[in-house]
């Protein structure tokens, strides 16, 4: 009967083992914002091809119709701000897992030609503009605010591209948070405008937490399944980052920005890929859970549990 029974154990082990190291049936689904995470997967989405089609991606410019597919099964990853991921993960506790930060401080403050800040002490008693509430940057610029002991009034529009075409307009915001590559596409939209401050530059002189804005995470369910996918996803992930990430290749990944959907021009994307060299990054394992236990601890999110965290 003992024998029977080890028999048995070592057979369902060896099943589980095989499991995670099969291949998906089909295309792995990989949600992206259009922002620097999506410009960091460019390369990636790039060598996607109909010869080579490891992955399928979705672009999206709301985290929460992004969130809602991942849940429903419709996405396999998801990248996404820090805080919404651990905000997911703490409301449905081990369904999903973080695998790589990859984006660090990409925030800017804007105002028009007739709004003069030169600090964070001159945004006080002032009305701020920002977007997407289930993003990082209205927790940030809270911090930010509450640290420097100023208070203003934050207005938050529901996606980054509806702040941008509303700056366009008559009787646009004088002050406006956005992250790169929106920044980019916002001053080319309308030349009243101009960066006053540099918000992770802000961030920096009353933190020694980095600013981990944006991750990537996974479905448990489908981690359990094809772990050996998954790493191998890692692989193709960071060398995409690495070749956004190197200038010599600026102007190719600036095309593939724009071909893969997260900008609409490549001037916008040149100008934005300037500001954000050492912002979009790869970070994971024990770094990427140090990084963001810190980060949200400083912005009062409260921290998932360690089975969050993958490392491989």
């Amino acid at each position: 009967m003992k024998k029977i029974f080890s028999l048995i154990l070592t057979l369902t082990l060896l099943l589980c083992a095989l499991a995670s190291c099969a291949a998906p049936t089909s295309k792995i689904q990989i949600g992206v914002m259009s922002g620097p995470t999506g410009m960091g997967m460019a390369k990636l989405m790039s060598d996607t091809t109909e010869e080579n089609e490891l992955y399928g991606f979705t672009v999206y410019a709301d985290p929460t119709v992004a969130t809602a597919d991942l849940q429903s099964g419709k996405l396999d990853m998801l990248c996404l701000p820090t805080n919404t991921a651990a905000n997911l993960a703490n409301k449905k506790p081990d369904t999903i897992s973080v695998i790589s930060i990859n984006c660090l401080g990409s925030l800017y403050l804007l105002t028009d030609k007739n709004t003069e800040v030169k600090s964070i002490s001159d945004l006080e008693g002032k009305t701020i503009y920002t977007s997407v509430a289930a993003s990082t940057t209205k927790p940030i610029l809270e911090y930010i605010l509450k640290e420097n002991d100023v208070e203003a009034t934050i207005v938050v529009e529901k996606d980054h591209d509806t702040l941008v075409a509303k700056l366009a307009q008559s009787g646009a915001p004088s002050i406006a948070v956005l992250p790169e590559p929106k920044v980019s596409a916002a001053l080319m939209t309308n030349k009243n405008y101009s960066v006053a401050i540099n918000l992770s530059e802000a961030w920096d002189e009353i933190s020694d937490t980095s600013l981990t804005m944006g991750c990537i995470v996974v479905r448990n369910e489908f981690l359990s399944t094809y772990k050996t996918s998954v790493d191998s996803f890692l692989n193709d992930y960071k060398a995409s980052i690495e070749y956004v990430n190197n200038k010599a290749n600026k102007d190719s990944a600036a095309e593939m920005i724009v071909s893969a959907g997260v900008l609409p021009k490549a001037a916008i994307a040149k100008n934005a890929l300037e500001n954000l060299y050492g912002s979009i990054v790869y970070i994971e394992g024990a770094e990427m859970k140090s990084a963001l236990e810190s980060f949200y601890t400083a912005i009062g999110c409260t921290k998932p549990a360690d089975s969050f965290y993958y490392e491989r």
